[in-house]
């Protein structure tokens, strides 16, 4: 039998995330596309499908947090594999219930960036998520009130959207 591997869960979830930004994405020709049900480790379901929907729900607060911490990067003109990383390490840190320390978190996000990216995206997760830890309390307190008109979406480009967070 073999091990529930977080890590390589999370390759799977970045794999997934890749996907999806495509359009329509369907999970089950994913799996037999990729992998055919196969895997050499034990997926961490709860954790995959927990913070693949999280990421997709909260795209517009990780968007945000790309924009505070790296103003000189446009997220729309960014590589997915930069933003990636950032997505899933950052929704670790602001959302996902399980308490997973931070430096964990930035950590496994900055070898995913290594991973299915250059060494620039390294630097960039890095950076961005070292300032969202440093900065944790006050971007909490700020997304509480957190509204956008318009926001651009990896996930959702077929769709207008043009309504507060937490509506459709």
């Amino acid at each position: 039998m073999s091990q529930v591997s977080r890590k390589k869960t999370r390759q799977l979830l970045f794999q997934k995330l890749f996907a999806t930004s495509f359009g329509d994405y369907d999970d089950q020709t994913f799996q037999s596309s990729f992998f055919d049900g196969v895997f050499t480790f034990e997926v961490d379901e709860a954790y995959l499908s927990g913070m693949y929907d999280l990421v997709i729900e909260k795209e517009p607060y990780l968007i945000e947090v790309i924009r505070r911490f790296a103003p000189k990067f446009d997220p729309e003109n960014m590589s997915l594999t930069y933003i990636l990383p950032v997505f899933i390490g950052a929704s670790e840190m602001l959302f996902y219930p399980e308490e997973i320390p931070a430096k964990v978190s930035i950590n496994e996000a900055i070898e995913l960036a290594k991973k299915y990216s250059d060494d620039s995206a390294k630097k960039i997760v890095n950076g961005v998520l070292n300032k969202l830890y440093e900065n944790f309390e006050t971007v909490k307190k700020d997304f509480e009130t957190f509204e956008t008109k318009e926001w651009f979406s990896y996930f959702h480009k077929n769709k207008a959207l043009a309504s507060p967070l937490g509506t459709k």
